[in-house]
């Protein structure tokens, strides 16, 4: 599966990230490493969640619910056809999934891109919060330009440990929170005429 191990592309307090290389080309390789003083904040995104409700919230263990919970989403949103990197395999704490970019540089983040049709973009990557919500039935949860990278005039949706199936007692605030972040970006960086945030979510939520 993992042919060669390359360079780090991303650390961060949760996960380091680097690229890679498997049977049929370049791969992103996400290693989960949950810092203990975190795992109060992953408290309310698994609590609620009758996935992983009974999931350890401490020890090393916690590492790979953790890990397992991203690519449980990932490929519940790849199926339903939500723009993401292709899931490939998880083993405990180490998830593997499609690399976004070329030769080992990743594609760059939402915020740092050029995009070349914003209003379009975002009404792309609107759709696919609401496919994920009605299709998958699941809610991001984090979405924001951090978490978008943008290759080749398409969007790609990452980082999805944070997701919650759309039952979560916080479902409906974390969807608001995903929408409103989207609306808010593009209406801030590219004088984007968004539509309203709560009224995006009522669309959403009621099917129509």
């Amino acid at each position: 599966m993992i042919k060669k191990i390359g360079w780090i592309i991303s650390a961060g307090k949760e996960a380091h990230i680097f690229s890679g290389e498997g049977e049929h080309g370049e791969i992103a390789i996400k290693i989960h490493s949950v810092q203990m003083v975190r795992f109060r904040k992953h408290r309310v995104y698994m609590r609620g969640d009758y996935r992983f409700d009974t999931a350890p919230l401490s020890g090393r263990k916690m590492y790979a619910v953790w890990a397992r919970k991203e690519y449980r989403n990932l490929l519940k949103a790849y199926r339903a056809g939500v723009s993401v990197p292709k899931p490939i395999a998880i083993r405990e704490n180490v998830v593997v999934m499609e690399f976004i970019g070329e030769d080992g540089l990743p594609a760059p983040l939402l915020k740092d891109a050029e995009v070349k049709n914003p209003e379009e973009l975002a009404s792309r990557i609107l759709n696919d919060v609401e496919k994920l919500y009605r299709e998958s039935r699941l809610v991001h949860s984090d979405l924001s330009e951090y978490n978008i990278m943008y290759w080749r005039e398409r969007h790609y949706i990452i980082d999805w440990s944070h997701a919650v199936a759309i039952d979560h007692p916080k479902a409906i605030e974390f969807l608001y929170h995903d929408v409103k972040a989207v609306t808010a970006f593009f209406n801030r960086e590219y004088k984007v005429e968004t539509p309203d945030a709560k009224e995006v979510v009522k669309r959403i939520v009621r099917g129509g």
